[in-house]
């Protein structure tokens, strides 16, 4: 429903309006104003007998038959004229319509609000919505991690005349055989207490990172998308039916029934889209209401998984030993493609007489998704939708 269409029904009602193209108009009572042109209910010490008075050409005292209904909690409402396009009903029912934080739980709440009993029954007519709130769908694509396999040593590994925190010192290989496997060997040992220029040799190891995986690969995948949709109405109408009262009115036209304070109306109501209203009830434009489940296309395109891994590896452990078996005096060190490493040998000058690589293991890397871009949108459901034409509220009514 266009906000436009609803500037004169919500002025004359005493609410402020912020027209927006995208949100319904604010809400908002103004004061309590007892000289305003068009008070609400709560400033009129007498607002169904001024009324009544006005409509009866303003003499003293209501007409003795209008009396009868119009007594402050009943109304005599027009019959919707008879050139009127459509087989609207005869008799009205009364809508609240507004933010949906502001309404009636029910039209039995409704009823209490209006001062009836218990004996009097109003029954929910409709419930309907408009000013739709559906964001396009949050969409999630993952895919499985990537498959290697690494091999392969680090291309340097030396025993150092110096700490890890020195630079520049005397160094001698300690790789393995060429074409080493990473068994165990004792290729390049260096005997406890072997000096290098007055200072013990064996004080640091260091080796280069190991290279990067051997294979690797992201699985090549297509699959739909996780997505998630959130669906609100910022308004709600309300229309509850109560029994016609017994009671006269001035015409045959007209039928007795019972009346709620502002903000509701009394309105004829329709299913589907009408254009036009009943020549008695086209004061304002109509209202259209909808069905709280709207058509839904929402969803995502598919999700493509494959390409190139971000951020895999290769991991491994160094250890090297005081003898020449790999059995005395282990000394364990992480290796990684993503680092060189450095390790301090305790006591400095200690024999290392034999090492190994073990536990070489690839780190999977993430494989990046395409796709999973929203599409289709939420809208009124036409075909669930229901077209009201109100009444200005009895304190109003000229």
């Amino acid at each position: 429903m266009r906000i436009a269409s609803l500037l004169p029904l919500v002025s004359i009602l005493g609410l402020a309006v912020v027209e927006a193209c995208s949100a319904p108009p604010s809400y908002n009572r103004g004061e309590c104003d007892p000289e305003a042109l068009e008070p609400s209910p709560a400033c009129r010490s007498d607002a169904g007998a001024d009324a009544d008075a006005d409509a009866g050409g303003g003499s003293d005292e209501p007409d003795a038959a209008q009396a009868t209904c119009s007594d402050g909690l009943g109304r005599c409402v027009p019959e919707p004229s008879s050139e009127s396009a459509g087989d609207w009903p005869r008799t009205t029912m009364l809508l609240w319509y507004g933010p949906r934080e502001l309404a009636p739980a029910n039209c039995d709440e409704a009823r209490k609000l209006g001062g009836y009993g218990d004996d009097v029954e109003f029954f929910e007519k409709y419930r309907r919505f408009a000013y739709l709130d559906a964001p396009p769908a949050a969409c999630e694509c993952s895919c499985p991690a990537s498959e290697g396999s690494c091999t392969k040593l680090p291309e340097t590994i030396e025993v150092r005349a110096g700490t890890c925190a020195e630079n520049g010192a005397p160094a001698l290989p300690f790789g393995g055989p060429a074409g080493w496997d990473g068994s165990c060997t004792s290729a390049n040992a260096l005997p406890a207490g072997a000096d290098c220029g007055g200072e013990p040799c064996a004080q640091s190891v260091y080796a280069s990172p190991l290279p990067g995986p051997t294979s690797e690969a992201c699985p090549s995948i297509t699959k739909p998308a996780a997505f998630t949709k959130t669906t609100d109405w910022r308004w709600i109408g309300l229309a509850c039916e109560a029994k016609e009262r017994e009671g006269r009115c001035e015409t045959s036209t007209h039928r007795c029934m019972y009346d709620l304070p502002y903000p509701f109306l009394q309105c004829v109501a329709l299913r589907g889209i009408h254009a036009k209203c009943p020549g008695n009830y086209d004061r304002y434009d109509p209202i259209y209401l909808y069905g709280e489940v709207p058509i839904d296309t929402r969803g995502c395109t598919t999700c493509e998984c494959g390409g190139s891994p971000v951020g895999s590896g290769c991991i491994g452990n160094l250890r090297f030993y005081s003898d020449g078996a790999c059995t005395v005096g282990a000394n364990t060190v992480d290796v990684a493609s993503f680092d060189e490493q450095c390790t301090n040998v305790f006591p400095p000058g200690r024999a290392l007489g034999s090492k190994a690589i073990t536990d070489l293991a690839y780190i999977p890397g993430l494989c990046l998704a395409t796709g999973g871009e929203p599409t289709g949108a939420a809208s009124e459901d036409f075909a669930d939708a229901v077209t009201f034409c109100c009444l200005p509220p009895f304190e109003f009514a000229e």
